[in-house]
C-alpha cells in the first residue's frame, strides 16, 4: 500500500511538473502572438505566468521525494537497470534545463518588458530560445514516460 502511495504521488508530481510545461508553452505561444499585435498589452500575461515555476518546483519536489521513497522500498531493484538510468539521467536535464537555461531566458524576457525597450533582433533572440527550450522539456518529458511504460533492459 506504501509502495502506490509512493507511485502515485510520482505519477501526479509528474502530471504536475509536465503539464505545468505544457501549459507555460501554449501561455508563451499566446504571449508572443499578443506581443506581435500590441507589446503594452502582452505585458500584463507575463504575471499569469510567474506562478508557473512555482508549479513546476511542487511537481519537481513530488517527483524526488516519491522516487526516493520508492527506491528505499524496493532497495534500489530500479537503479540497477538501464532503462532507469536513462530516465533518471533525462529527469536530471529537465530540471537542469528548467533551473538554468528556462529561468535565465525568463528572467531575461521580464528585464527587457520591465525596462521597455524594444529591440526586436534580442527579442526575436529570447522568443526562439524560449520556444526551444520548451521543445526539449516537452520531448524529454515523452522520453520520460516512453522508458516508464517499456522499461527496456
Amino acid at each position: 500500500m506504501i509502495f502506490q502511495s509512493f507511485l502515485l504521488f510520482h505519477l501526479v508530481g509528474l502530471v504536475l511538473f509536465a503539464g505545468t510545461t505544457t501549459a507555460d508553452f501554449v501561455t508563451y505561444q499566446q504571449f508572443w502572438k499578443q506581443y506581435a499585435r500590441d507589446a503594452v498589452v502582452a505585458k500584463p500575461m507575463l504575471q499569469t505566468m510567474i506562478k508557473f515555476p512555482l508549479l513546476m518546483g511542487l511537481g519537481m519536489a513530488a517527483i524526488i521525494l516519491s522516487g526516493v521513497g520508492m527506491m528505499a522500498m524496493t532497495h534500489g531493484i530500479f537503479g540497477e537497470q538501464l532503462w532507469f538510468r536513462i530516465k533518471f539521467a533525462i529527469v536530471l536535464l529537465i530540471i537542469l534545463n528548467n533551473i538554468i537555461i528556462g529561468r535565465r531566458l525568463v528572467t531575461g524576457l521580464k528585464k527587457k518588458m520591465a525596462d521597455g525597450a524594444n529591440d526586436a533582433g534580442e527579442t526575436l533572440q529570447i522568443k526562439n530560445k524560449l520556444r526551444l527550450f520548451h521543445y526539449a522539456q516537452l520531448v524529454m518529458f515523452f522520453a520520460i514516460i516512453l522508458l516508464s511504460v517499456f522499461k527496456f533492459s
